[in-house]
């Protein structure tokens, strides 16, 4: 009867027991990761565009032609993630920025000198993830790849552009102490392909980003 009493006791007892394995304890399903921090967006070639005058019966005149380059940045980024088991998980994502349009005006019809413009766009990107970690110690690589939707605004607000987002990386994770709940480091890098953005051209862009910032799982 004791020893009946002991196998039935003991699993119980050793599973209430915190965990004091080398290695921190892997999440489990319906673990949560809450992130933050900041990241650098790429800049890219914003394309080139004719200011034309049309008159009836004669041909375009050319009055000037702009070339534009969106610059690279910083911004802020928030991820939200919850582990459908033990290695995969799925996250949403939220990166905020404000990157400057430069154009420059060249060939003016009346000789003026080229100029730069400079003007600030306001991007949003909201985003869902699938994210697949290798190993379980303290240091974790991981991959990723989502979709979401781009949100930008000229500096007057008057432009307002949307598109659809693929988007594929990787990186890596650093946990700190060995409990179920802690923090950690995350370095990631993305590629991310988009239709439209604010630009003098339209066509198929993809923009690296770079993010760095602390995570907390619990």
């Amino acid at each position: 009867m004791i020893g009946i009493t002991l196998l039935l006791v003991l699993p119980a007892a050793a599973a209430a027991q915190p965990y004091r394995g080398v290695h921190p304890p892997p999440p489990h399903k319906g673990s949560l990761e809450l992130g933050g921090g900041v990241f650098w967006a790429g800049g890219y070639d914003a394309g080139s565009a004719d200011a034309n005058e049309t008159t009836a019966g004669t041909a375009p005149l050319t009055l000037f032609v702009v070339d534009g380059r969106m610059k690279s940045g910083p911004g802020a980024a928030v991820q939200v993630g919850v582990y459908l088991g033990r290695r995969v998980s799925a996250e949403a994502t939220f990166h905020y920025s404000r990157p400057i349009l430069q154009a420059r005006v060249t060939s003016d019809f009346e000789s003026a000198p080229d100029v730069n413009v400079d003007g600030t766009v306001t991007s949003y990107l909201m985003a869902g993830s699938l994210l697949y970690h290798f190993g379980r110690g303290r240091l974790v690589p991981f991959v990723s790849g989502g979709g979401g939707y781009l949100r930008q605004l000229n500096e007057s607000n008057a432009d307002l552009l949307t598109s659809p987002e693929i988007h594929g990386g990787g990186g890596v994770k650093y946990w700190m102490g060995r409990g179920s709940r802690r923090f950690g480091l995350r370095l990631e890098a993305l590629a991310s392909a988009r239709h439209k953005g604010i630009a003098f051209e339209q066509k198929r862009r993809i923009v690296p980003s770079f993010v760095a910032g602390i995570a907390y799982l619990f």
